[in-house]
């Protein structure tokens, strides 16, 4: 089956956290792709990431410093303030299909997510030949359980107001890697 039929609508509830620090607007992409520890995406690729609930995001969040980081660089980190974002996309691939991992010949998935190249392969074949704004991704940090997701957003893909997709932020706490 073509991929085309695995790309729906998706809208709902995720979140976004940025260093707990004054003027940071949770509008602002200006920093989205440049890092080169992203999973989904290369960096200069325009990529912004959300999560299912808190959760999941600081599970994300801390598996950076276990993988990528000095331990004690986690120590030093801002606290992490969490908004919560109303979301509203199009065109959605959700990577947790079988279905659509079956007609992306993808062998082993999730697992084969692991592997940073191939999730960025899977990433960059879908931004770049598909109509699809966002990928659902398995979240790394919780494999076996699919209920717990990142959402993948191609930001060029997107229009330029970020509330035409992201109508409504709020604030939802905090939390802090110790």
């Amino acid at each position: 089956m073509p991929i085309e039929k695995h790309i729906k609508p998706w809208s709902g509830h995720a979140v976004r956290h940025l260093p707990d620090v004054p003027g940071l607007d949770v509008y602002d992409f200006s920093l989205c792709g440049k890092s080169n520890e992203n999973r989904w995406n290369i960096p200069g690729e325009r990529t912004l990431y959300l999560a299912k609930d808190k959760s999941v995001a600081l599970a994300e969040f801390a598996r950076h410093f276990k993988e990528s980081r000095t331990p004690g660089l986690a120590q030093k980190t801002f606290p992490r303030k969490v908004y919560g974002l109303n979301v509203k996309l199009e065109q959605v691939l959700d990577l947790r299909d079988p279905k659509a991992c079956r007609d992306l010949s993808l062998s082993n998935a999730p697992d084969c997510f692991k592997e940073k190249s191939i999730a960025r392969a899977t990433a960059h074949f879908i931004r770049n030949t598909t109509p699809a704004e966002a990928l659902i991704v398995p979240s790394i940090a919780f494999l076996d359980v699919l209920k717990n997701w990142c959402l993948v957003l191609f930001l060029e893909k997107l229009p330029e107001d970020p509330r035409k997709f992201l109508p409504s932020a709020r604030a939802e706490g905090t939390f802090k890697i110790t």
